[in-house]
C-alpha cells in the first residue's frame, strides 16, 4: 500500500469520526442542531468529493444506485 493510500484512509477515518463527534456534541447540547448539521455536511462532502475518488470509488455511480 502506497503512502498516499495510507494518508487517504487516515483522512477518511478522521472525517467519519468527526461526524460522530459532532453528533455526540449535539446530543449533549454543546452545539446547536444547525451548527452540527453544517459541520457534518462539510465532512461528508469532503469524503464524497475528495477522499472516495482518491480511493478509486466512482461516486457518480454510487448516487445512481449502481455498484462500483
Amino acid at each position: 500500500m502506497s503512502i498516499s493510500t495510507m494518508v487517504t484512509k487516515m483522512r477518511l477515518k478522521f472525517h467519519v469520526e468527526a461526524v460522530d463527534w459532532n453528533n455526540a456534541l449535539n446530543q449533549l447540547h454543546m452545539i446547536s442542531d444547525e451548527k452540527a448539521e453544517n459541520k457534518n455536511k462539510e465532512h461528508v462532502m469532503t469524503i464524497v468529493n475528495d477522499i472516495l475518488p482518491r480511493l478509486g470509488k466512482d461516486t457518480k455511480a454510487f448516487f445512481k444506485g449502481e455498484k462500483s
